[in-house]
């Protein structure tokens, strides 16, 4: 049976390769994983949103299994009535599960905040006293406060701070590079991972 699990971006598919290996020793392509680029996209009604409801129906056509993993963003429980909302309207098969914990609001990248080596933690602590220090701070001329840099920016820096500086190095922090089994980094048994391994124990074992 075939398993298609409809994702947002690279950092999720790139995530989940390495979580989905780790756990059940099942490496997956990119046809097992595809990126829909959004919520946006995959609703809309142009030739891309329906290329991403066409994959849906015909692996469901084909006795195949669609699982949906998207952030929950500012609302989740908006954000799972609309995709359930959709899914009943054009009569779609799929299951749903929102970052970072199917429960709260939030991306990809507070679960990755929550899964780091606890070693690492005082990067944070630091990257929090930055983000303190640019709402604190004005600038003549300007209106507006300081934008304080986003979550992939957060998750960039983390690894920035910890792979040194060569261009090899470098390259191991883009989304597609990272290496979420290396536990110098990361820990794919936090406990926060549960609501997802629970989620996909249903399929993979």
């Amino acid at each position: 049976m075939a398993i298609k699990i409809f994702v947002e971006g690279i950092a999720d598919i790139k995530f989940l390769k390495d979580y989905i290996s780790y756990l059940y020793n099942i490496k997956l392509t990119d046809e097992d994983l595809i990126d829909s680029k959004g919520w946006t996209k995959i609703e809309s009604q142009n030739s891309e949103g329906e290329a991403i409801r066409n994959t849906m129906q015909h692996n469901s056509d084909n006795d195949g299994t669609n699982l949906l993993i998207f952030d929950a963003d500012e609302n989740y429980q908006e954000r799972y009535d609309k995709i359930s909302e959709w899914k009943e309207k054009l009569n779609l098969e799929f299951d749903i599960f929102l970052w970072p914990n199917d429960s709260e609001t939030g991306d990809l990248e507070v679960t990755l905040e929550n899964i780091i080596n606890k070693n690492n933690a005082p990067i944070f602590d630091c990257w929090s006293n930055y983000e303190d220090c640019l709402t604190s701070k004005t600038i003549t001329g300007r209106e507006k406060p300081l934008t304080v840099p986003a979550r992939k920016t957060k998750i960039y820096g983390y690894l920035e701070a910890l792979l040194g500086e060569s261009k090899s190095q470098k390259k191991l922090i883009k989304e597609l590079n990272r290496d979420y089994k290396k536990t110098e980094f990361w820990n794919l048994d936090s406990e926060y991972l549960n609501p997802l391994k629970e989620f996909l124990d249903k399929y993979f074992i």
